[in-house]
């Protein structure tokens, strides 16, 4: 298709010159655009987000509202909440107790010469084990089905390895309530050393404040004595 633009210069509102331009597209320029001009150049759909509202629209490059689809972002999925695991530095001394308890318990098994250790329970259990919060090992059942045991296996090891990680936490629990013992006991303990030492410096003060005030007492009552043998020494020689 072929049109024809006019361009006008004027100059102090006279119409000087008067020029033809040719052009091989519907419009010249944007400002003679139509309602399809921009889906002329833009076959595709733009995504774009409505400044008032938010949304997400495909839409044609015209902006009709009657032809725009609504884009729904997918959400982000929230991170499930992680189980609850021993504290990291527990682990290693709970596994070493539950080593300590399974070669004892070896050494008693009528069995020890023809069954390893492991056939009480393997280091990956106890290390399973280990891992587990307190809170979370209510029974010594729950060791059982945990660890993929049989019946007969409860009844033999279960128990016992359930007394052992309890004991443990009760021993973990009476550390924790030793060690803050001991720092309430550290803290007392310097501050008492702190009031004993700005009670020292304040008793080296006061004295020192004491000695210089007798100091100069004495001097005055030196000085005031002196002058009194002066008055008397001249007081003899001035008589007649």
């Amino acid at each position: 298709m072929v049109g024809f633009c006019c361009s006008l210069s004027i100059i102090d509102n006279n119409i000087t010159n008067l020029t033809a331009l040719l052009f091989t597209t519907p419009w010249c320029c944007s400002r003679d655009s139509g309602p399809a001009f921009l889906s002329k150049f833009f076959t595709g759909l733009f995504f774009y987000q409505d400044a008032d509202t938010g949304d997400f629209y495909y839409n044609t490059p015209d902006n009709s509202l009657d032809s725009r689809i609504k884009v729904v972002l997918p959400q982000k999925e929230k991170r499930k909440a992680q189980d609850k695991r021993r504290p990291p530095d527990e682990r290693q001394s709970l596994v070493s107790r539950l080593l300590a308890w399974r070669h004892d318990a070896h050494i008693k098994d009528p069995l020890a010469l023809v069954t390893p250790p492991s056939l009480i329970i393997d280091d990956d259990s106890i290390i399973s084990l280990a891992k587990i919060h307190p809170q979370d090992l209510t029974g010594y059942q729950q060791i059982t089905v945990l660890l993929d045991q049989t019946v007969e296996w409860e009844e033999e090891w279960s128990m016992e390895i359930f007394n052992v990680i309890q004991q443990f936490d009760e021993d973990v629990i009476a550390l924790r309530k030793t060690t803050v013992a001991q720092k309430k006991n550290q803290q007392k303990r310097m501050k008492i050393a702190q009031n004993a030492m700005s009670f020292e410096e304040s008793t080296k003060e006061i004295e020192e404040k004491a000695r210089i005030k007798i100091s100069r007492q004495l001097a005055e009552q030196r000085q005031s004595s002196s002058n009194v043998q002066i008055l008397q020494t001249s007081t003899i020689v001035n008589l007649p």
